[in-house]
């Protein structure tokens, strides 16, 4: 019999899991947490810092007109974003065959953390739409990937359990559903962090600019960590 996942089950897996798929769900919250810091502020960054333009001045006012122009190139920024995605999604099967699931995360992750440390210290308006397209890589990255090594690992536990003397193939118990959704709560809890921070920083700081030096710094420290803790099934 097949047993319903309740809220109840779900927090029981995160307790229970084993190492290997908390550390995945780790490097997946880092992820989100640092692609959320840069997409929820990135139009106001454009219309702020790159423009120069200053959304508290009157609505008929210069300023004004120049920040809404920001906000209004910071969409086709995000519309570029979505365009690589799309594409380096498709090409993905290509990269994997040489560089395996872990280059492939590494990368994301890399090339995000680089692209937003060089708006954010050098804030110019075709260089920054130009590296708009690493923000496509990095979301098509977080929604491939970590669901593919959920995949590896059951894969490699279902060969275990075959082999096992007396094993039970269709005795699991862990489902891959279950772990699924357990990842995917990652990103809901980056929200939370991202909502309830992030805007205490820009205040802080009193510049938009923290935005995407945070998600750089946070994007280059899951770099690490999914190099270096993140587990990848020959």
């Amino acid at each position: 019999t097949r047993r319903a996942m309740t809220l109840k089950s779900l927090l029981r897996a995160l307790v229970n899991m084993p190492p290997h798929y908390r550390y995945l769900c780790i490097s997946h919250l880092i992820g989100w947490t640092a692609f959320l810091s840069n997409m929820l502020f990135f139009t106001d960054f454009m219309g702020q810092i790159v423009y120069r333009g200053d959304p508290y001045s009157a609505h008929n006012s210069t300023e004004f007109l120049i920040y809404e122009r920001g906000v209004e190139v910071g969409c086709w920024g995000l519309c570029i974003n979505s365009v690589f995605s799309s594409l380096y999604s498709y090409f993905q099967k290509v990269l994997v065959s040489y560089i395996g699931l872990k280059g492939l995360y590494f990368t994301g992750y890399l090339l995000f953390g680089l692209g937003t440390g060089f708006i954010g210290l050098f804030p110019n308006v075709y260089s920054t739409l130009v590296l708009c397209s690493l923000f496509g890589v990095m979301s098509s990255t977080l929604y491939t990937v970590p669901f593919n090594l959920i995949t590896e690992y059951h894969r490699e536990e279902e060969k275990e359990r075959q082999q096992a003397p007396g094993g039970d193939p269709d005795n699991s118990v862990r489902g891959k559903g279950m772990d699924c959704a357990t990842l995917t709560c990652m990103v809901q809890l980056a929200q939370i962090l991202v909502g309830g921070g992030l805007g205490f920083l820009v205040n802080t700081a009193g510049t938009v600019v923290v935005v995407v030096i945070t998600a750089s710094a946070v994007a280059l420290i899951g770099c690490c960590f999914v190099a270096l803790f993140v587990r990848y099934v020959d």
